[in-house]
């Protein structure tokens, strides 16, 4: 489970001033954006024409975390914030924990897209804050962490969400220039979200308290599914898919999940099959640099314009959330041009230091460890 150091929730709780929850959201926009990278390679490692069901699950929830990041974004404009993508993106480094503290043995890495990856990273990095069964388990899970020193990233948007409504309460001018001309509309780029807001036209621009509190949900909801009462349901409730971490599951399960009465969960990995054929998976070379490719061959120059698209990604991104949002068309472009060179990348051996190997996409330049993670207090 992704799962935050205490003090973040606590340092929430004592904020005082808009400032304080500016930096809390700054630090999930950076969180949102370290899984890209993750779900991205094990995506790129996938054969053309290949495992197309795996694919299209793992595609499905870069999409959501690039709304989550989108719908973050729109909440720190709202308050006077500014997003700052490239410098959140420069500052991730794999592999390692997730920004915010994320140390209880949760370590990341970017590889190749197999059942261990899917278990190991994706489904733990998405895996809900619920005490019971879980579909796949028997039996309930021992606590993930022990209780006070750790919080789930729901905990944490929650505590934002309750950090705005006391300074709204307090007379905070928190929402007095929500910018609603520089923020997303999100309608326009992503698909509907209609069931956990009840509107036809939800747009994720934040403008109050509770349009604020809505966008935080929709990313809630979307990665770990919700309760239903006195259960849990691993759909999710923005538009009746399954939460990140079931899609996931579909993938190290091969099979659809399906409704089980008799499943200590009421659910089961028992539907239509879901192949991932491991011959049709590049055996990638794991958290690649720019610097692991020799200059002068073919994969150092692909790997290259690859990491170039990545960061004209980023600064494309910061052109939308400072005060240009319909230039989020550009920003997809890139990402489309980042898939069409990542195919070039690993067309290519990772070179002689890295035998058997295939050349993977680089997000990162070197492996000279930045600081990741924003501090806030």
């Amino acid at each position: 489970m992704m799962r935050i150091s205490e003090k973040h929730i606590k340092a929430l709780r004592r904020a005082e001033s808009v400032d304080q929850v500016q930096s809390a959201l700054a630090s999930a926009i950076q969180l949102e954006l370290a899984t890209i990278p993750v779900y991205l390679t094990g995506l790129f490692s996938l054969k053309q024409n290949a495992n197309r069901q795996a694919a299209a699950l793992v595609q499905s929830v870069v999409v959501e975390e690039m709304l989550h990041m989108t719908l973050v974004c729109n909440t720190l404009i709202a308050i006077g914030g500014r997003p700052e993508i490239t410098a959140a993106g420069q500052g991730l480094y794999y592999p390692g924990p997730l920004p915010l503290n994320i140390n209880d043995g949760l370590q990341v890495s970017l590889k190749a897209l197999t059942p261990e990856q899917t278990e190991s990273v994706f489904m733990a990095i998405e895996k809900p804050d619920y005490d019971g069964v879980l579909p796949g388990e028997d039996v309930e899970a021992a606590p993930a962490s022990i209780p006070g020193e750790y919080a789930s990233i729901g905990d944490f948007y929650k505590a934002i969400a309750e950090a705005l409504a006391r300074l709204v309460e307090s007379g905070e001018p928190v929402f007095a220039e929500p910018k609603l001309d520089e923020q997303v509309d999100v309608s326009r780029w992503f698909p509907p979200i209609t069931r956990l807001v009840r509107s036809e036209s939800y747009d994720g621009k934040v403008s109050d308290l509770a349009s604020a509190e809505a966008a935080l949900g929709v990313i809630v909801v979307q990665g770990e599914g919700a309760q239903e009462g006195d259960g849990f349901t691993p759909i999710d409730s923005t538009d009746g898919a399954y939460a990140h971490y079931f899609k996931f599951g579909e993938i190290f399960h091969g099979k659809r999940l399906i409704e089980n009465p008799s499943a200590p969960s009421g659910w089961s990995y028992a539907g239509e099959p879901v192949p991932l054929d491991e011959d049709m998976v590049f055996d990638l070379l794991p958290n690649a640099a720019l610097s692991d490719y020799q200059s002068g061959t073919a994969a150092f120059f692909a790997a290259q314009q690859f990491y170039g698209s990545y960061m004209r990604l980023l600064g494309a991104l910061d052109t939308v959330f400072h005060g240009e949002p319909e230039k989020l068309n550009d920003a997809l472009g890139l990402m489309y041009e980042m898939k069409l060179v990542a195919q070039q990348v690993t067309r290519n051996p990772a070179g002689a230091a890295h035998p058997n190997r295939i050349a993977a996409p680089p997000f990162m330049l070197s492996h000279v460890q930045p600081k990741i993670g924003q501090e806030f207090n």
